[in-house]
């Protein structure tokens, strides 16, 4: 039943099913309109031959006769044998005694008493004429069975190739709906292609006048979104901007406070102080990156490789940790990292990645960076294991697990973004691979040629 709900959802399914049946049964009422019309017009036909038949042969008859009163009547014997024979004729004389017939035609009379003109009797259609001068009567009969089959062979003779005909009218229409739905397709697939990273305008130069409403319509939409896009990415940039002094500002003085207080109560207020400005301070960080990954920057105009920048943002990020030994680093000897990739744009989701792995995983343990060949990197950090309902949603923004961080939400959905833009794949595993706990993020890059649709 939802089968067949899902091909009448269609409307290309709808519009070839209503047309050949339409196209069917519009031929088979004219078939059957024209296979009336033929019997009626055969019958005709056999009518007037029957009658001819008749007005021919008594003369003949009358002639054969004459001089013959007396004989009884007999056939005549000169039809030829295995032959298909529909015609057969009584000569009767004015008493109603038959005096001459076919050899076919039965011993007593086709009709009893006979009447100028056509009649039907049983299986016969008879024609009935008298000769005024000599008395004769001359029944000349028919077999229904001839006039069956030539309107049976008429009927046949245009059902055939309609029987022929449904598949290449079928084929037609398909084609002529497929021609005619290609407008449709595409308006379908290029909206498909829009997203919050390609927000370009719609191309409805070629589009018909039945889609050029939706396509404009459609078009002024994406408009306005793109629109408010834009200006929520720019007021969320400016504001993390503008967040960054004073925050900068107050921590600073935090942390002079700290060192200047004696009183421990006051010191340790300060320092919560100071910890929720460094989370303010990660956020409107947070808040720059995405809101630069939004405006598709990410994908880069060559490819490039990027084990330098991997080096750098890898030493950055131990030298930032109370034990830089905590991060394992292992790098194959000549490995290469190439991909179409903004350089900057590769350093945020790295760092990202290790920042992950660091406020995420277990204190102190180690967290191991891996590039492996075919461009892939490997971020792996000791931990608990994360539940496969809430890894399949950790890539979405504002979204974490439990951890002992008080951490944003956004650093592995600014990945994905970019691993999005440059045609990459974040993928998260939870054990580790190889392990019975702990938690891995894999990042794979591509130096294929990034798709257009990414770069808008």
């Amino acid at each position: 039943m939802s089968k067949a709900l899902r091909i009448f959802s269609s409307i290309t399914a709808r519009l070839i099913i209503g047309l050949t049946f339409g196209t069917t049964l519009l031929w088979c009422a004219a078939a059957a309109y024209s296979t009336y019309v033929s019997s009626q017009e055969l019958n005709e036909a056999f009518d007037r031959a029957l009658e001819e038949a008749a007005r021919r042969l008594l003369p003949l008859a009358a002639d054969d006769v004459l001089g013959h009163e007396t004989d009884d009547g007999h056939a005549i014997e000169h039809f030829i044998e295995d032959s298909r024979e529909y015609f057969s004729y009584q000569l009767r004389d004015s008493t109603g005694r038959i005096v001459l017939r076919a050899h076919d035609a039965p011993l007593e009379p086709f009709n009893g008493a006979p009447h100028p003109g056509f009649a039907t009797q049983g299986r016969y259609r008879l024609f009935t004429n008298t000769d005024e001068a000599t008395g004769l009567t001359i029944t000349v009969a028919e077999t229904t069975r001839g006039r069956q089959d030539a309107i049976l062979g008429a009927a046949k003779a245009m059902l055939w190739p309609l029987v022929l005909l449904i598949p290449l009218n079928i084929l037609a229409i398909w084609l002529a709906v497929r021609s005619a739905m290609r407008p449709v397709l595409r308006l379908s697939r290029d909206i498909a292609e829009r997203g919050a990273s390609n927000l370009a305008p719609l191309d409805i130069s070629d589009q018909p006048g039945e889609l050029r409403p939706i396509a404009v319509a459609i078009a002024r939409l994406m408009g306005r979104l793109r629109a408010a896009l834009d200006a929520e990415r720019a007021f969320a940039a400016n504001s993390a901007h503008e967040l960054r002094t004073p925050i900068a500002g107050a921590l600073a003085q935090t942390q002079r406070l700290i060192a200047e207080s004696g009183d421990p109560r006051d010191r340790r207020r300060a320092r919560d102080m100071e910890s929720t400005l460094k989370r303010l301070s990660t956020l409107a960080e947070k808040l720059m990156q995405i809101s630069r990954v939004d405006a598709g920057l990410s994908a880069g105009q060559s490819e490039v490789d990027l084990i330098p920048a991997m080096d750098l943002v890898v030493a950055d990020c131990a030298k930032a940790l109370d034990e830089p030994g905590r991060i394992h680093y292992i790098k194959p000897p000549g490995a290469t990292l190439v991909a179409r990739i903004d350089m900057d744009a590769f350093a945020i989701a790295v760092r990202n990645l290790i920042d992950n792995a660091v406020n995420h995983g277990a204190l102190e343990g180690q967290i191991d960076v891996q590039v492996t060949p075919g461009d892939v990197i490997r971020i792996i950090n000791e931990g608990p294991i994360v539940p496969s309902d809430a890894l399949a949603n950790l890539k979405d923004r504002f979204v974490r697990w439990q951890s002992r961080s008080a951490g944003s939400g956004l650093g592995l959905a600014i990945v994905e973004t970019i691993s999005a833009q440059t045609g990459g794949k974040l993928e998260l595993f939870s054990p580790a691979p190889g392990r019975t706990d702990g938690f891995e993020a894999r990042l794979t890059l591509t130096s294929a040629q990034t798709p257009e649709h990414i770069l808008g």
